[in-house]
């Protein structure tokens, strides 16, 4: 279950319109956020945690929109060039330079809420 509504998508991203993908946006979004949140421990009947994952969720979603890579499919993407078709793959196993698994707003509001006390990084 998403953590965030059409509704809260549709107040942040004003006065942008809502992607049609919105409520697969949002189950994504909740997903990375419960994935960097293994072994937090939380109040889940928190006014304060819900309003939170809420607004975290809504950034992440805005995240994965402007990074047009909802799948996470170009995660190891290095470098790209359109014309002439020219991709470079980061290393395999190399933490250098890891796409990172949320944005660095929504990882911002879950450090400043206290749920993220600790700088996640996901490889692969």
């Amino acid at each position: 279950m998403p953590y965030a509504t059409i509704e809260d998508l549709t107040t942040w991203l004003a006065p942008d319109p809502v992607p049609d993908n919105a409520v697969r946006l949002l189950e994504e979004a909740s997903d990375a956020l419960d994935e960097v949140l293994i072994g937090a421990v939380y109040d889940t009947d928190d006014p304060a945690v819900a309003e939170a994952l809420r607004r975290a969720c809504v950034r992440q979603v805005h995240w994965l929109m402007e990074r047009d890579d909802e799948t996470g499919a170009n995660s190891d993407v290095q470098s790209m060039s359109v014309g002439g078709r020219s991709f470079t793959r980061r290393t395999v196993g190399s933490s250098a330079g890891v796409a990172p698994r949320i944005g660095s707003q929504a990882a911002s509001v879950l450090r400043s809420s206290g749920l993220l006390t600790i700088y996640p990084l996901v490889v692969g």
